[in-house]
């Protein structure tokens, strides 16, 4: 039986960011102890054969990830990935230290929506200090590294942030498994992303397949079913073999009409919303990305709205790959992802699966009739239907 439900309570009257911060330093210090990392291992992971995924060149041992934004400087990569999770992702990190946003209160809970808000501002100790955390750590699944430009207080210029973003990710080359480049983070401060442009990303691209050992990676996204706008970035990532597939980001704005929290509450909490609310407009993403897709490949990692083993199962039968959580874990604790990846191996039961990755795409109505054959993108008939 989980302890969390008792404690929950308590934990909601405290300020959530330093909650944030004393539980980072606590799976931090029980991660750097191998017998209660083999301990919370034991507990707290699912064990078993059908839910590995390969994708990106790496193997997974389940498809649910711990998302950035948890452990943003690499201070608890041992304890989190002995959690339970297929992989784990430190981040946003910049090139740059940055103390972030200014305000005192830069985290906010919304009950009644199961969601937060988001207001760090990318806060992080730069590049050079977390890699060297990488180096030192000893984790038992792919960890990634998010990269981001600087919160620097002023806008940057595009080629200023592709530079930037160039160098933040050299000194991880040959030590994280993984990285994803945060395209269009909400929490910095210029208000856009110079990568609305594809012919700027292709320019990062580009940077980037100068580096010889270049990791498999993955753009983090704004969640859209614009055509055009998902034709744009498939096209500029189509040149280069190391980037492996998408993630979604967090989308701009609060949806006030779908929220049961009063807009006057809700104007009082500066950033950026995560949790339940976003679901819908990320499922509608994951249906609009996959048809046109190579699949062969790229994946598409599923965020947004992901509390329990059926939430998980419909993003991959909609087309994901993996998926990563965050906001869900605020609410129901440590024993999360446990409880996903049972109900997971239930759902593939009930099903008749034998592995989990035989449900990706299976409820898109595009792969009902055909699939993609690998190292081609048919997208006429994507959109036509």
């Amino acid at each position: 039986m989980s302890l969390y439900p008792l404690i929950h309570p308590l934990l909601f009257r405290l300020d959530p960011e330093w909650i944030h911060r004393a539980t980072l330093a606590a799976v931090g210090r029980a991660g750097r102890i191998p017998p209660v990392r083999g301990m919370l291992r034991g507990l707290l992971t699912v064990d078993d054969p059908r839910l590995r995924v390969e994708a990106g060149g790496l193997a997974f041992p389940n498809p649910v990830g711990l998302a950035a934004g948890f452990d943003k400087n690499g201070v608890a990569i041992e304890g989190l990935a002995a959690a339970g999770f297929g992989f784990v992702e430190v981040g946003s990190v910049s090139a740059h230290p940055s103390a972030g946003n200014p305000e005192r209160t830069r985290l906010f809970r919304i009950p009644e929506d199961k969601a937060i808000v988001v207001n760090y501002g990318v806060p992080n100790d730069g590049a050079d200090a977390v890699a060297r955390r990488f180096a030192s750590a000893r984790a038992s699944v792919p960890l990634g590294i998010n990269l981001v430009e600087t919160n620097t207080g002023r806008p940057a210029g595009a080629e200023e942030v592709v530079e930037e973003l160039i160098a933040a990710m050299r000194p991880f080359l040959g030590l994280a498994d993984y990285a994803t480049l945060n395209l269009n983070c909400p929490n910095t401060t210029s208000g856009h992303s110079p990568f609305d442009d594809p012919g700027t990303l292709g320019k990062l691209l580009a940077g980037y397949a100068g580096y010889d050992t270049m990791p498999p990676t993955f753009l983090k996204v704004v969640p859209t079913t614009d055509p055009a706008t998902i034709e744009g970035t498939l096209a500029a990532m189509d040149p280069f073999p190391f980037v492996k597939g998408i993630v979604f980001g967090l989308p701009t704005g609060k949806p006030y009409d779908s929220l049961k929290t009063p807009p006057q509450v809700l104007d009082r909490m500066p950033g950026t919303l995560c949790g339940r609310p976003t679901r819908a407009l990320i499922d509608a993403s994951i249906q609009a990305w996959y048809p046109r897709m190579d699949r062969g490949r790229h994946v598409i990692v599923g965020t947004g709205g992901i509390f329990t083993a059926e939430d998980v199962y419909r993003k991959i039968r909609l087309g994901a790959t993996l998926v990563q959580v965050y906001t869900a874990l605020v609410y129901h604790g440590p024993g999360l992802v446990k409880r996903i990846n049972r109900g997971l191996c239930r759902l593939m039961d009930r099903d008749g699966l034998d592995r989990i990755t035989d449900a990706v795409g299976v409820d898109h109505p595009y792969t009902r009739d055909s699939r993609n054959t690998p190292g081609t993108r048919n997208t006429q008939r994507a959109i036509n239907g």
